[in-house]
This record gives structure tokens, C-alpha cells and sequence, in this order.
């Protein structure tokens, strides 16, 4: 069995909060960072635990469950001037990390989780 580490990466305390993503190595632009593996959790089952660290999972055209990033995607801290984008990759069931510009080596990988919404809607819910 192969390891899926992402070699150009490692997880480090952040001095922006908690554990964040630090480069290994230089990155170049639009280069692929990270191939995440998923974890599918159905939004009825939250847990407040896991809102920090939750992705919205869009199947076909409704965003129907939450997913956990598997790897070190649950790690990548937040910027409004992020490094780092990410998609949500339906076919291979996994969040792909890609460059948004250069990034140095040992220079924090950052993402953007989204504006006001996100932040106001982030905590734990009840669905019913």
C-alpha cells in the first residue's frame, strides 16, 4: 500500500490560529497542493466538535451534506487574502488544493472559507 502524503506540505503550530498547512518547499502557481480524501457526513448528524474543521459537500446540484478533509485538508487556515484555493472534486470523492499564486518555503498555506455567511452560520446547528 502507497502513502498519500502531500510531500510539498507539513502541519505545524500557526501563529494565526491552532494548526495550520506550511510549504516544504517552494510551490509555483496553480500547482496542485493536496488531493484530500473525504469523509461524507449527513447534516443531520453534526457535531460541534467538527464545525471548525467541515466543508460543504455539493452531490449533483444540492449542497446535501457536510464532509470532513481527510490528509491535511481540515487543516488549511482562513485569509481573506488566501494562497490557496479549493474545489470540491465529485468524480474522485475528494477537495483539491491548488496554488493561487507563489509560495515560499515555510510560508503558511491559507484558504478562503467564505465572507459574513460563513461566519455568522459556522457554529452547530440543529437540523431537524
Amino acid at each position: 500500500m502507497s502513502e498519500n502524503k502531500p510531500l510539498k506540505v507539513f502541519v505545524q503550530k500557526s501563529p494565526i490560529h491552532g494548526l495550520g498547512v506550511f510549504a516544504a518547499e517552494d510551490i509555483k502557481q496553480w500547482e496542485l497542493i493536496e488531493i484530500a480524501p473525504i469523509l461524507k457526513l449527513p447534516i443531520e448528524e453534526q457535531n460541534p466538535m467538527l464545525g471548525d474543521y467541515r466543508y460543504w459537500w455539493k452531490d449533483e446540484n444540492n449542497f446535501n451534506s457536510y464532509v470532513i478533509a481527510l490528509g491535511y485538508g481540515s487543516l488549511y487556515n482562513h485569509s481573506d487574502q488566501p494562497n490557496c484555493n479549493f474545489t470540491n472534486n465529485v468524480k474522485n470523492n475528494s477537495i483539491d488544493f491548488i496554488s493561487t499564486r507563489n509560495i515560499k518555503k515555510g510560508e503558511e498555506i491559507f484558504v478562503y472559507y467564505g465572507g459574513n455567511e460563513y461566519w455568522s452560520s459556522r457554529e452547530y446547528v440543529h437540523v431537524k
